[in-house]
């Protein structure tokens, strides 16, 4: 069982990760309107691997500044959003015990 200290750690670490989720939203909207619609479209299929090996090394070669920071943009924000997702089911697995220990007690 998570003692107090942890269950505050948790809820103050899915607060900090929804924070910067919404930064990161705001970071790629301003890079993506630097970047423009069309070539957003190709870093997308290059972000899904969606290349040949030959197609994707020719891809990385065109790559700019400002792609590769909408590139790591999305990046932390895949890790942002996994970590808060991990977060939310360490709360729910605690919370779901405390319910079981509950209901046991009656």
């Amino acid at each position: 069982m998570m003692n107090t200290g942890d269950q505050q750690f948790l809820h103050t670490l899915a607060e900090q990760l929804d924070k910067t989720i919404r930064k990161l939203l705001v970071d790629e909207n301003v890079l993506t309107s630097k970047i423009g619609t069309r070539r957003v479209e190709e870093l997308r299929v290059f972000w899904k691997q969606d290349l040949s090996a030959e197609e994707e090394l020719d891809f990385k070669n065109t790559l700019d500044y400002w792609d590769k920071e909408l590139l790591k943009t999305w990046a932390r924000s895949k890790r942002a959003h996994h970590t808060r997702a991990s977060v939310a089911q360490s709360l729910l697995k605690l919370n779901s015990g405390n319910s079981i220990k509950s209901y046991s007690l009656l």
